[in-house]
């Protein structure tokens, strides 16, 4: 639960949200390599270690914040008063003692009983060492460390990038046809770019997981692997696929009106909630092919491809029917959130 907050308040920040996207993916890569399940979900403690401090960080602020309140109501009640003046010097005063609580408590380990207690014999005697803060600048530099920012950063946006590449060309052939009057002709272009975004949904579920797993751009293109790999477990590719479908469009529901910036943060929540889950069943349909040796008798794979691929169709349909409700209009067919990071839900 932790992770999943820390991932939705990353996906709400610029920048970020590639971090968010490629954690998903970095997750999803290591259960394709097949990796034991705790090492699947890296740094999870110290998300949890996060979320917790941020809790009593909230918590020890409420009495900041009911000071601040009662120097603002003192003023619009007497404005000028040296009654005014006083309360707004005491909050400011406590304001400044609760960031040193806070950050004296996060020192010590960040713990509940830290953020309750202050230990103020220990700070006298510690706060004036040298090594007191060579300690809290190693701390700070493998907190830091640990968030491994630039590798996710890189993989999001990698990730973003194969993804836009397979996604423009048949997303432009259907705005072309939406947005254009006529017909003919422009009905063949749409039922081609129709045809093509059918195409290239058999294999984009996968490919950005298979480049995570592997750690190479060029394997997000590698669409002959994805099909050998399907070769080998039909029925978990086809459960990864229904399952992205399922999960996925619930979440054009929340795009049909732009909502205020404030509660950008639950579209994020519901985002990882759903997208998250649907990444993981990719790359464990990767990791069931992988522990295969053999294909799988044809029938087989006929069998599993029906419902794969009307899953796909139903999906297309949808981002047909997608443009007449979402604000975002025609744009809604390239800005997907089953393969992108959230920004499709703050493009304007």
């Amino acid at each position: 639960m932790a992770l999943i907050l820390v991932l939705s308040v990353a996906a709400t920040i610029p920048i970020l949200q590639f971090a968010s996207l490629g954690y998903m993916l970095e997750s999803s890569g290591r259960v394709a390599r097949g990796e034991p399940i705790r090492r699947c979900f890296p740094g999870a403690a110290l998300a949890g270690s996060i979320v917790w401090c941020s809790v009593w960080i909230g918590l020890t602020w409420l009495a900041v914040w009911f000071l601040a309140d009662l120097a603002y109501s003192a003023e619009l009640i007497d404005p000028g008063s040296l009654r005014a003046a006083r309360m707004r010097l005491a909050a400011r005063i406590v304001a400044a003692v609760w960031v040193v609580w806070c950050a004296w408590a996060i020192f010590r380990g960040g713990r509940w009983w830290h953020f309750l207690w202050p230990a103020p014999v220990r700070f006298v005697k510690t706060i004036f060492r040298a090594q007191t803060w060579r300690d809290a600048e190693d701390r700070l530099w493998n907190f830091v460390t640990a968030l491994r920012l630039p590798s996710l950063l890189k993989t999001g946006f990698f990730g973003t990038i194969a993804a836009l590449v397979w996604l423009i060309i048949p997303a432009i052939l259907m705005i072309i046809a939406l947005t254009s009057p006529g017909g003919g002709a422009l009905g063949l272009v749409g039922l081609a770019g129709a045809v093509g975004m059918w195409w290239v949904l058999m294999y984009l579920p996968f490919l950005p997981i298979q480049m995570a797993s592997q750690r190479r751009f060029w394997s997000a293109f590698d669409r002959r692997s994805i099909r050998a790999s399907f070769k080998k477990a039909p029925f978990a590719f086809m459960i990864a696929i229904v399952g992205l479908v399922v999960l996925a469009l619930p979440l054009y529901l929340l795009r049909i009106e732009a909502i205020p910036q404030e509660l950008w943060w639950i579209l994020s929540l519901f985002f990882v909630v759903l997208i998250f889950p649907a990444k993981l069943l990719a790359g464990w349909a990767l990791r069931r092919s992988r522990q295969r040796e053999r294909d799988c008798h044809w029938t087989l794979r006929w069998i599993a491809w029906i419902p794969l691929i009307s899953a796909i169709g139903f999906y297309v349909g949808f981002l047909y029917l997608a443009k007449f409700a979402l604000w975002e209009g025609t744009a809604s067919i390239l800005l997907q959130h089953a393969f992108l990071p959230p920004v499709p839900f703050y493009a304007r």
